[in-house]
């Protein structure tokens, strides 16, 4: 589940260090949900820390604490879709499963010179349908592994290996050196340009954070307030500073006179790039701790030595960490 969307070189400290925390599914059923967020803190794609929790809890609950081998069952459990179930069920259990990453996509569609997009939901029955029906019976669990390495180490994206290719010979793409026109997409979708703002309200040596309802995007994380300010267009300083002091005017009821630069931290998602551009003020007001939050979320005001046990998500991570 790690390795959704997410390479295996980023994932080992991550895998390593959740394995000393939650050794066995009932020890992660156990913990609490904060506790097992600030683990997945930095891999993005929040959503799957929080389906490994409530799987472990269904299994402890349900299946009597041990993980299923049945392909069905393990589709059933929460965060677990074709791709991962076919991934546990084939490299855990031997069972002749298919695998289709990015890496599988590519080699298929080389090797049989595919012309349809793979970045068409419909088509990727084709490449499920070819890469099962390639399984050597009772040799699922290393034909797999073998043909993700393999794009992964030779049939790469870009300057493929295929002179090194132990598939060459049987390479459509390769035979009419056309290699690097597979796979074949659709038109790249221009990236959106977002510009966002945070503010780290300090008051009586303590920061104001606010956590993220679950339900939403990276739901139980905690952050410092932050606002998207403007999307598919460049804004100068001033308007920024000034919009950011009139969202926290009409979100915390505070009117400010001036914002301090603390930094600037570029995000890129799939077919976004955000600058988030944050600043800081001290509260002086007696009662700034008993501000409230239009939107309703969780508000702590928290020494920077207790953002430790909180989770946040990158940026807010990187905020945090500037203060500790």
């Amino acid at each position: 589940m790690m390795l959704q969307q997410t390479q295996v070189e980023t994932v080992l400290p991550y895998y390593e260090r959740w394995m000393k925390s939650f050794p066995d599914i009932e020890s992660l059923a156990k913990s609490n949900l904060e506790k097992v967020l600030k683990h997945w803190e930095g891999l993005g794609y929040y959503n799957r820390a929080r389906n490994l929790h409530e799987t472990a809890k269904r299994i402890v609950q349900k299946l009597g604490g041990a993980f299923p081998q049945d392909y069905e069952t393990i589709l059933s459990l929460k965060g677990i879709g074709r791709y991962t179930a076919g991934a546990i069920a084939s490299i855990a259990f031997n069972q002749e499963k298919p695998i289709v990453d990015g890496n599988v996509l590519r080699v298929l569609s080389r090797l049989h010179a595919i012309p349809k997009p793979i970045d068409v939901p419909k088509n990727r029955e084709i490449f499920w349908q070819l890469e099962e029906k390639l399984i050597p019976k009772g040799g699922a669990r290393f034909f797999n592994q073998a043909l993700m390495e393999l794009g992964a180490l030779i049939c790469k994206s870009e300057n493929p290996l295929c002179l090194s290719c132990p598939l060459s010979e049987f390479c459509a793409a390769f035979k009419k050196n056309e290699a690097e026109n597979y796979p074949v997409r659709q038109k790249k979708k221009d990236i959106v340009k977002v510009e966002a703002s945070a503010a780290v309200l300090s008051h009586n040596g303590k920061y104001l954070i606010t956590r993220r309802p679950l339900g939403q995007i990276m739901g139980g994380l905690w952050e410092f307030p932050e606002w998207k300010l403007a999307k598919g267009r460049t804004l100068a300083e001033a308007s920024i500073r000034k919009k950011t002091l009139e969202l926290l005017r009409k979100d915390f009821g505070l009117t400010l006179g001036r914002l301090s630069n603390l930094a600037t931290i570029k995000r890129n998602y799939t077919h976004h790039q955000e600058i988030l551009h944050v600043f800081s003020v001290v509260i002086e007001t007696p009662n700034g701790a008993a501000l409230r939050s239009r939107k309703n979320w969780p508000l702590a005001w928290a020494p920077a030595k207790d953002f430790q046990r909180r989770p946040f998500s990158s940026a807010h991570s990187k905020i945090a960490k500037r203060l500790s």
